[in-house]
């Protein structure tokens, strides 16, 4: 047998979490300090979104939830890290904190900017940390070898303190023109409930040429595959942790292969065993009929009140439809890396019946920290 452990693995975790879906009205927010929605709220800006369902609820439900759900639109521009500074544009979104922000780079290695809820984090190195003159601390390199040291410098520009002609403003001022003068591409989300906002910050930065982006959507039907028993009542109440465990890991690992689009779920593959031996989990049980199966997925930069707005409506749709009940749907998203160590890469949600709750729905669901290769 060959060893592949690499070392990296070792810094990979996942928190699972196991409960019932609260009751959601419609016209009514969503309980964001309730789980599964504090998962949702805690990834501010994700990159990759995508919805996997059996093909009936899609024909049941996409056609009318589809005329309900706005499009995903981003803002990509290039332009310099005073421009967040300066204007209509951080008098009317930044000082608001209605914007959502990040520049390119790598994490650990380049000088990455973000802007959360009026707060700008810079990630830089310690020669321009020492030159901007500005407070900050170190962050944390995870013992690699040959990495230099650097510095986080976080910002609340939301402080009434934080305008200009102020003492401390104008030194943040002088840094950004000075030392962290570098022109960036920056992706930007509006989280406000105003459609008008990308519009507004288009001609808040229209110096530098903004462009409105839609995020890319790709609809795939998959062959008729191998589902495991999904649901809860697979695991009794005298199950040990190690076996709720255990039942969780497999059906994370089928829905990996299933984002995939890997063969090995479907109900004609033939493998040799010598290259695949994997096998749909508690094929000792009766598994569900196989069933075609559809993902959707978004691609672009959306924030966290637009997937929640996704899952929401998704749920209420399939209330609506009764033959839809004890339909399962899985929610995964895929998180800008913001930190070199220990970054939340993001996280699914499975939403599957339970025989004690006809009308409700319960969820498992999987948050993935740190792992070692990130899109």
């Amino acid at each position: 047998m060959l060893d592949f452990a690499e070392g990296a693995s070792a810094h990979e975790k996942s928190y699972i979490a196991v409960g019932q879906l609260p009751e959601l009205v419609e016209d009514r927010r969503p309980p964001y300090r309730k789980a599964p929605f504090t998962t949702l709220s805690r990834h501010a800006l994700v990159h990759t979104t995508e919805l996997i369902m059996p093909r009936e609820v899609y024909n049941a439900i996409w056609s009318s939830m589809q005329d309900k759900l706005a499009k995903p639109r981003y803002i990509q521009v290039i332009m310099p890290l005073i421009a967040l500074l300066e204007g209509d544009f951080f008098n009317t979104f930044v000082k608001s904190g209605c914007v959502l922000m990040q520049s390119e780079g790598r994490s650990g290695v380049d000088d990455v900017f973000t802007l959360h809820n009026g707060t700008l984090t810079l990630q830089v190195g310690k020669d321009k940390y020492e030159r901007s003159g500005l407070a900050g601390k170190p962050i944390r390199s995870g013992g690699r070898k040959h990495a230099k040291e650097r510095f986080a410098i976080e910002i609340d520009l939301c402080q009434p303190s934080m305008l200009h002609g102020k003492r401390a403003f104008e030194r943040i001022v002088w840094a950004c023109r000075n030392v962290l003068n570098a022109s960036l591409t920056w992706i930007l989300v509006c989280d406000a409930s105003s459609q008008n906002s990308l519009d507004q910050a288009v001609a808040a930065l229209a110096k530098y040429h903004p462009r409105i982006l839609d995020c890319r959507f790709e609809e795939t039907s998959h062959p008729v595959a191998q589902i495991p028993p999904l649901s809860l009542d697979e695991i009794p109440p005298s199950s040990s942790p190690r076996d709720l465990e255990e039942y969780c890991n497999e059906v994370s690992e089928w829905l990996a292969l299933v984002s995939l689009r890997s063969p090995r779920i479907s109900v004609d593959d033939v493998i040799d065993p010598y290259l695949s031996r994997y096998a749909v989990p508690h094929a000792e049980s009766t598994l569900p009929q196989p069933t075609a199966l559809v993902s959707l997925r978004w691609q672009g930069a959306m924030a966290s009140r637009w997937i929640t707005q996704l899952f929401t409506l998704f749920i209420l749709e399939q209330r609506l439809h009764t033959d839809c009940l004890n339909a399962w749907t899985a929610l995964s998203a895929s998180a800008f890396r913001r930190v070199a160590v220990e970054n939340a890469d993001g996280y699914t949600i499975l939403s599957i019946p339970e025989k004690a709750r006809p009308m409700g729905n319960s969820f498992i669901s999987w948050d993935f920290i740190g792992a070692s290769l990130c899109t």
